[in-house]
């Protein structure tokens, strides 16, 4: 599921929206009392997702960082996700708004406007998403250890961008993103060829 992300780029119109979830080591048994006072301490933090969205439907939440996410993480990735004739729409915040750079420079951050739902720039359909991701979280799992967030990330991005909920339809659909990820298909060929007994 990870490696779907290599293959969304975003057009047109695009949100963006910081999503900030405690930090969990959630299932961890601590081997000294080092280790627990370690995870107390990266207990005290969030870590931020970072949420994209197009009015085309392409969709993906990366987990970014400790704490609120900085202007050179978000570069970074919209860097290689946003065509060059896209408008970026992002919450009222300096992060958000300083990122133009010369790379960037064909894209404008809006402010978010909440007043009006019906506005062309908003972020309504990414917060949408980004709480009921929340919620799926909170509820189905009661939350999740931070390490296998990206995991839980992805399978929502797919559940929600490619199936129907339709079990036949939705088999088909997933061998089909499947064939068509290089990445998937090359960790296929090493699993398929390592040794049954170094599996593990």
């Amino acid at each position: 599921l990870r490696s779907f992300d290599d293959n969304v780029n975003f057009f047109g119109i695009m949100e963006l929206e910081e999503l900030l979830m405690k930090y969990s080591e959630k299932g961890r048994r601590y081997k000294s009392k080092e280790e627990y006072l370690i995870a107390q301490e990266k207990k005290q933090h969030n870590v931020a997702v970072l949420a994209m969205k197009d009015r085309s439907g392409n969709m993906l939440f990366n987990l970014i960082c400790f704490d609120k996410i900085k202007k050179v993480k978000i570069e970074k990735i919209l860097r290689k996700k946003v065509s060059t004739s896209s408008t970026i729409c992002g919450e009222d915040r300096k992060e958000f708004k300083k990122f133009r750079s010369k790379n960037l420079k064909s894209k404008t951050v809006k402010r978010e406007l909440v007043k009006d739902q019906n506005d062309t720039y908003n972020i309504n359909t990414v917060r949408q998403h980004t709480v009921r991701f929340a919620k799926w979280i909170d509820k189905q799992f009661r939350g999740v250890a931070t390490k296998y967030l990206q995991s839980y990330i992805m399978w929502y991005i797919v559940k929600h961008k490619y199936l129907l909920n339709k079990l036949i339809e939705d088999v088909g659909r997933i061998l089909n993103l499947a064939a068509s990820d290089r990445r998937a298909w090359y960790e296929y060929i090493k699993l398929r060829n390592k040794p049954i007994e170094n599996l593990t």
